[in-house]
């Protein structure tokens, strides 16, 4: 049975209170015509995955997505999102190609961007490529002398078969050890199958409180770092949605809606504090996977942890 949201002012405006963070208004949100628009004013549903509430990697990205639609009723009329189940990945790509799920977001790669329509702005601003470690309870002092890719060679992490992330490890020579479920991996940390297991910035905080019975905890000292834009994806004759989506998405960068979002949803000013980026020391990887487009170049898309202040 379809899980049917309709997303109205007074709810969208409840939610996005908090304080903004590293705002940089895009000058292209003022600069968008408006006149280039056609689509009719009428009623709209955009289909995409479900999740579970409890997942903010999805949660966040709902919420822009929201953010975008209600920006640009006044051109294309209200719209409504509904949650269909899709399955792994694989299968997902497969049906936002085919037009059966309407918008979906991931990680970018060439053969993504090649085969989908994207919308070029970086959904969590690079907060993807920065990775700590979830570790075993006690065994901070293996990783305390690690300072650089070699020492990290000689343990292994814990990724699940299908992730980007894992893919890019292995371009880098460290040694993986694979799953093909997402919660197994927390299991298998704990049985010491694998030394750590990287997760993006946001992430560890909220998946340790889940997993409280386990004897894991956060590293202290390493963040991994490679560059990896998320964005948007539709179908490449969804020409319409795309840019409904792209002009709403930097109307909010402009207002500073997505920063009170992002505040909102994802605690970043919280992290930071806790999880102190800066004084962390950064172990910088290559992505093979990267593909060139025009928002790796755009510097106000991105935040950098290593100099936000704690």
């Amino acid at each position: 049975m379809n899980k049917r949201i309709t997303f109205a002012k007074a709810a969208f405006w409840s939610l996005i209170c908090g304080v903004a963070l590293f705002t940089n208004p895009n000058k292209e949100a003022a600069q968008a015509s408006e006149a280039a628009l056609t689509s009719p004013k009428q009623p709209c549903i955009v289909r995409i995955s479900d999740f579970k509430p409890e997942n903010i990697g999805m949660s966040y990205p709902m919420a822009i997505l929201r953010m975008a639609l209600e920006k640009t009723e006044k051109e294309f009329g209200p719209c409504q999102i509904e949650m269909r189940p899709t399955g792994s990945h694989s299968r997902l790509l497969k049906q936002v190609a085919d037009g059966n799920i309407d918008v979906a977001w991931f990680v970018s790669t060439a053969e993504r961007e090649n085969s989908l329509q994207p919308i070029f702005i970086p959904i969590f601003q690079g907060l993807h490529g920065y990775k700590v470690l979830i570790i075993r309870k006690g065994e901070e002092e293996k990783f305390a002398n690690i300072r650089n890719l070699e020492g990290l060679r000689k343990l292994t992490a814990g990724q699940a078969v299908d992730w980007q992330s894992t893919d890019i490890l292995k371009a880098n020579q460290l040694p993986v050890d694979t799953s093909g479920s997402y919660d197994q991996l927390f299991s298998m940390l704990a049985a010491k199958r694998f030394d750590y297991f990287p997760r993006a910035f946001h992430e560890p905080i909220n998946e340790l409180q889940q997993k409280s019975k386990l004897p894991l905890t956060i590293e202290p000292h390493l963040l991994l770092h490679y560059v990896v834009p998320d964005y948007f994806f539709v179908s490449r004759t969804n020409k319409a949605l795309a840019e409904r989506i792209r002009l709403g998405f930097l109307r909010g960068i402009a207002d500073g809606s997505r920063d009170r979002i992002r505040e909102s949803i994802l605690k970043l000013s919280d992290l930071i504090r806790t999880l102190k980026p800066s004084k962390r020391h950064l172990i910088e990887l290559e992505n093979p996977t990267l593909f060139n487009s025009a928002a790796i170049k755009q510097k106000d898309y991105w935040i950098d942890l290593q100099t936000a202040p704690n």
